[in-house]
């Protein structure tokens, strides 16, 4: 038996009450047991008085493998982005770096409460990734990038069509369901620009029949958007041609969408991923999240890649959320606290098809909890105000000070406890150094 109390903090539960309470939090063998529990023992006593405890993040658009390109592509409109510094660094990696990668990205959002992430990877060495996301702890929900369509401006492609779909099956086989659930598969195709008619009908197919999601980017840049709708079809549309809208279907991004296809995402039960800081930061546009979620679209958060942001941080997502949707809609009352919050939790674990074992802290669901020092003079002062509010724009990842996953202890008083950061910074250096000059790009 391994049991952890958690005591004397203040639990935004996220339940369907929405329940703010004083209250105990006991764990054991991995499993959230009692809530609010008036156990007095357990194998680790946990202090969290004048500390929030919450339920972790659950990012829904993040991509590990390119955490070693943090800074990489500054400045650079997208096209150029992609042509000339992001597809080339991911063809550039190896095994190592990728996994080098995907430990970096996983710190990351372990020091900064993010619990679980649905992670789509480059095409090649995505065993890296999963090894890696094995060996952390974390939970993760992670695929291969899929890409056998020549990509008009960004001169991507990856693979051929039977190829693709051969590697996706192995990884499928091989690691889905892996570490008791913790570790899951879905298809990533990279998007409508990059995937033929026969690989997104494949995909579909053996998604539904598998029972996984599909994750994939959608109407992430107006360009690329315009230039697929004077070819065919508009984003959506042509998804719905080849069958993918549905429940398991997480769209990345959703914002060069028209009225009409976000109702058919509402009526299909698509998910949509907002991710603020890397819209703004390529200035891709500002998604129509507030009209989502009026339609009934399930909205959760994600930070995307590291080149694109240059932080996984979801404080920094759930403050850009909260704000960005208020001058663009002239009305301060849109994107509560209480709606940020909830996509960056119980929302993002509906993402997934996950909202019965994680996103919230409820008696029976697995043990995903975050503690969130609330002391610093950036929260001052913290009696009075309304602690949703406290975590969507007072409170900093630096303030996590205890992340648990699985019922198992990852991040305690705002230290690792199982990994040496300073190896990992010295990895990191080498592997980045050598992708570099793999991809033409060490004078950079």
């Amino acid at each position: 038996m391994n049991s952890i109390l958690i005591r004397n903090g203040v639990v935004v539960a996220m339940d369907p009450a929405r329940t703010i309470t004083h209250g105990d939090v006991y764990i054991e063998d991995g499993v959230i047991q009692e809530f609010p529990s008036k156990r007095q023992k357990a194998d680790e006593v946990i202090d969290a008085a004048d500390k929030l405890v919450l339920p972790g993040f659950v990012q829904t658009h993040i991509h590990l493998n390119q955490t070693l390109f943090r800074g990489l592509s500054e400045d650079l409109v997208v096209e150029d982005w992609l042509r000339l510094r992001i597809w080339p660094l991911e063809q550039a990696h190896d095994a190592e770096s990728l996994y080098d990668a995907a430990r970096l990205g996983i710190a990351e959002m372990i020091r900064g409460g993010t619990t679980c992430a649905l992670t789509n990877e480059t095409v090649q060495h995505t065993d890296s990734a999963f090894e890696a996301i094995i060996e952390s702890g974390f939970r993760a929900v992670a695929g291969k990038m899929m890409m056998d369509r020549w990509e008009v401006g960004t001169e991507m492609l990856g693979e051929t069509t039977d190829d693709s779909m051969r590697e996706s099956m192995r990884l499928l086989e091989k690691y889905h369901g892996r570490e008791n659930g913790r570790v899951s598969y879905a298809f990533c195709p990279r998007g409508t620009r990059n995937i033929t008619d026969e690989l997104w009908r494949d995909v579909v197919q053996a998604a539904d029949e598998h029972g996984i999601l599909i994750h994939c980017h959608c109407g992430d840049g107006k360009a690329q958007t315009v230039r697929l709708s004077q070819e065919s079809l508009t984003e959506f549309r042509y998804l719905e041609s080849v069958g993918a809208p549905g429940p398991n279907l997480v769209l990345a991004h959703c914002i060069w969408l028209d009225d009409e296809e976000l109702g058919m995402m509402a009526e299909s039960d698509t998910k949509a991923t907002h991710c603020p800081s890397a819209n703004l930061k390529v200035a891709s546009g500002l998604a129509k999240v507030p009209e989502m979620l009026e339609l009934g679209v399930n909205v959760s958060l994600g930070a995307d890649g590291a080149p694109a942001n240059n932080n996984l941080d979801m404080f920094m997502e759930m403050r850009l959320a909260g704000l960005i949707h208020k001058p663009r809609l002239d009305d301060e009352r849109t994107m509560p606290a209480s709606t940020v919050l909830e996509m960056a939790t119980i929302g993002g674990a509906r993402a997934l098809g996950m909202d019965d074992k994680i996103g919230s802290i409820e008696a029976g669901k697995l043990a995903d909890v975050i503690v969130v020092e609330r002391g610093g003079l950036h929260n001052q002062p913290m009696d009075e105000s309304d602690p949703m509010t406290q975590v969507v724009y007072q409170l900093r990842s630096s303030d996590v000070d205890t992340v648990i996953v699985d019922g198992n202890i990852l991040l305690r008083d705002g230290e690792f406890v199982n990994l040496d950061v300073n190896e990992l910074r010295s990895s990191v250096a080498s592997s980045v150094k050598r992708v570099m000059k793999r991809a033409n790009l060490a004078d950079l």
